[in-house]
């Protein structure tokens, strides 16, 4: 069972406040750190139920998995589709000994 979060009003903190907007809008969380030592970690909260109808009043969170789109890097190629007669033929080809 997790241990039920102390509030803190950060209102009048506007460094803090900027931040916490910041995860809140982005849907990702930050660690926060002093040096190498790492200190807390800021997390959105699930955003409140709408109580109006209208979509237009509801903001949506940003899918989590977009955010990991371009993050990885390949040695590969990436051009497969393009180069598959060339693939397909070297791959036929006979190995030297």
């Amino acid at each position: 069972m997790a241990a039920k979060l102390q509030p803190i009003d950060i209102s009048d903190s506007t460094e803090v406040l900027n931040l916490a907007e910041e995860v809140r809008q982005s849907g990702i969380g930050r660690l926060l750190k002093r040096g190498e030592q790492e200190l807390a970690v800021l997390t959105p909260v699930d955003p409140p139920l709408a109580t109006s109808t209208s979509s237009d009043s509801r903001q949506k969170a940003p899918d989590a998995i977009l955010n990991i789109i371009g993050i990885g890097t390949s040695a590969e190629p990436t051009d497969i589709a393009a180069h598959e007669q060339d693939y397909l033929t070297e791959a036929s080809m006979p190995t030297s000994r």
